[in-house]
């Protein structure tokens, strides 16, 4: 199948469908963003994609609706962000956070994405909840803490 054949097959639902906000599924959406984006619809079905794990898929709807104008450059700046976040691998944060008491040193090849999956499945079977916990701080808040 063509790509932009399957561009077309996902945004359908969004050009000929419903113009739903996307705070229906991410209510916090435009109180962080502070302006509801364009294209409710389209955001709505890429933060659906993002929150699966879907990100090359995400990645093309993004880039999509960008040039049609669906999207606002601003909110797939966010979007784009959320994605490198979450394909984070714990090995890849600084050498200095990599040095924190109890670091889970068994996640290092596990995305933060993963973590996350861990955490929400209740899958302690690599790591304790609070190592778990550890990580997904690590990986999200890394510039913060290297501020420290």
């Amino acid at each position: 199948m063509r790509w932009s054949m399957l561009l077309v097959l996902l945004l359908a639902p969004v050009l000929h469908g419903c113009r739903h906000s996307d705070s229906a599924v991410r209510p916090e959406a435009s109180q962080e963003e502070g302006v509801r984006p364009k294209g409710g619809s389209a955001s709505a079905r890429i933060w659906v994609l993002i929150s699966k794990g879907q990100f090359v898929e995400a990645e093309a709807l993004i880039a999509e609706g960008t040039r049609s104008g669906l999207i606002a450059t601003a909110t797939a700046q966010k979007m784009l962000e959320k994605i490198a976040v979450l394909n984070t691998k714990l090995g890849e944060i600084p050498a200095r956070l990599q040095r924190a008491p109890d670091f889970p040193s068994q996640l290092k090849d596990f995305t933060c994405f993963q973590i996350e999956s861990m955490l929400k499945a209740g899958d302690y079977s690599l790591a304790p909840q609070a190592q778990l916990r550890m990580a997904v701080k690590l990986i999200e808040q890394q510039s913060r803490l290297m501020e420290k």
